[in-house]
């Protein structure tokens, strides 16, 4: 997949032309454009969305035996997708119960309580720097950490350059400019913002694979909730037929 090349500038241009040419990014800090820009690339790239093309994988850190917690240094993390252990013996074992924001307790790191760990979660975070990873139970051996996550993305800070291209691959510019459209256009008031914001929604869930059906549910309840115009019930139908025809 080509490295992403659209720049805010031209989501702009694309935008204002449905908006009179109503200004976007007023003064030296290019508002209301740089921050709906962030919102949209944020939404898109955080959870429940996982994409093959912000993915990482890290296998650096180690377990220690009796010893719950392991610090890793992995500056482009923002969030877990999956662990898995490898043994002495070249053995690969799974984590299922992985969390990224739910916590897991203390445990005893005496000897005879140790185990094989069956879960992890993320107890606490520096973005751009490390995060924490716990395990439960606590480990009873050395293990090679396998981690897969997706990774930390750079928020927009100009309209052209580095710093003023979208981060998501051009092969999305359905999700992001119509979303852009549509709160370019209700950051002028017009009518027809949730047409696009429901474009660019349905593109979204369309394009993402892996989601259960409680997390489509989950995730566009909360989007939605910004609006009191009852766009939900008529999103999840078009939603659905747009992902069958994918």
């Amino acid at each position: 997949m080509a490295n992403p090349s659209y720049t805010l500038q031209q989501s702009i241009s694309f935008a204002q032309t449905f908006i009179q040419y109503h200004p976007l990014a007023v003064g030296t800090g290019n508002e209301p454009a740089l921050s709906l820009a962030n919102e949209i690339q944020n939404m898109i790239v955080n959870p429940p969305f996982c994409w093959g093309w912000n993915r990482g994988e890290n296998s650096t850190y180690l377990t220690t035996a009796q010893t719950q917690d392991v610090t890793c240094a992995v500056t482009d993390f923002s969030f877990l997708e999956k662990v898995s252990l490898t043994g002495a013996n070249g053995v690969v074992y799974q984590i299922l119960d992985v969390y990224n924001n739910a916590a897991l307790a203390k445990a005893d790191t005496t000897a005879v309580k140790c185990n094989r760990p069956n879960a992890a979660c993320v107890t606490s975070i520096t973005y751009g720097t490390s995060f924490k990873l716990r395990f439960m139970p606590v480990p009873d051996a050395a293990y090679t950490i396998n981690l897969v996550y997706q990774k930390l993305v750079t928020p927009l800070s100009t309209l052209t350059g580095a710093t003023g291209t979208w981060a998501i691959p051009d092969q999305y510019l359905d999700i992001y400019n119509n979303l852009f459209v549509g709160e370019a256009m209700a950051n002028v008031d017009d009518s027809r913002a949730n047409q696009y914001r429901q474009r660019g929604v349905a593109a979204l869930i369309a394009k993402s694979e892996g989601l259960s059906e409680m997390q489509i549910n989950a995730f566009l309840a909360q989007y939605w909730a910004r609006t009191s115009q009852g766009q939900y019930k008529t999103l999840r139908t078009q939603q659905g037929a747009q992902a069958g025809a994918i």
